[in-house]
């Protein structure tokens, strides 16, 4: 018995002096039939096993959900907090050029501009699950309890594609890329080759770091719920301090881990 509810449809044709007994049998038979939600519903995930279509529609949405609320928190501390950096580095720099001899401005105006581009992801391709979650949740009671779960199931999707394609390979080429085509301006554009190193050292050092941190929830509660493991553990932020040393001074960097 799988304890899916089977509504009954009656024909509603009858005298007014039986108006009031098939309006009885009609309310008793939408709440018999009541939502199918204790049922089972079919998982619209790819490679699903037997485990997770053997669960209720129920515990599989509400696993999605607190998942993407998790999830969606932690995405949103580490964009404000990269953002955040990635602004002031932008800011400091750009207002010191002009106060600096002509050499040294133009490394800072480099700095500041390649400071820009790293706000520009937050801004133009955020990481989906922080809209993802609050859709989902909107989503709730609007439609057919088997319609939400398969938009929740895709919504899981998407958000853990969104997160791998900041730990892939695209990512990894591009700020080497960047990072690269910045050494080059610094070194062969101005001659300011000891610039130009600490640039590309601390520039590849800081994006591998930022992707490092990056929140991965998503993904694992992606592979989680194909195996039908509906098991579900609060991911903490976790914050250390460690030494920072450059060409000009040394101090201390905030590092986020999920």
């Amino acid at each position: 018995m799988s304890g899916r509810r089977e509504a009954i449809i009656v024909p509603c044709r009858a005298g007014r002096s039986m108006g009031a007994l098939w309006r009885l049998l009609g309310l008793g038979c939408i709440l018999y039939a009541g939502p199918a939600f204790g049922g089972q519903c079919p998982a619209a995930v790819g490679d699903g096993e037997p485990a997770l279509q053997g669960l209720s529609a129920e515990a599989r949405l509400q696993f999605i959900q607190a998942r993407l609320r998790n999830d969606a928190r932690n995405a949103r501390i580490w964009s404000y907090a990269w953002a955040a950096i990635y602004s002031s580095l932008a800011t400091g720099q750009l207002i010191a050029a002009p106060l600096v001899s002509h050499s040294a401005g133009l490394d800072l105006y480099v700095g500041g501009g390649a400071a820009v581009l790293g706000v520009i992801p937050f801004v133009v391709n955020p990481l989906k699950v922080m809209a993802d979650e609050k859709r989902l949740d909107e989503a709730e009671g609007e439609t057919a309890p088997c319609v939400r779960l398969a938009q929740a199931e895709m919504l899981l999707e998407r958000d853990a594609a969104s997160e791998a394609l900041g730990r892939g390979l695209l990512f990894h080429v591009g700020n080497l890329v960047v990072n690269t085509g910045l050494f080059f301006i610094l070194g062969s554009g101005f001659g300011h080759w000891t610039s130009a190193t600490i640039s590309l050292l601390t520039g590849i050092a800081t994006g591998e770091i930022m992707s490092f941190t990056q929140p991965t929830g998503a993904i694992k509660a992606l592979r989680a719920y194909r195996r039908g493991d509906l098991a579900f553990s609060s991911t903490e932020v976790r914050i250390a301090i460690a030494p920072l040393i450059a060409k000009d001074g040394s101090g201390l960097v905030l590092l986020l881990a999920f």
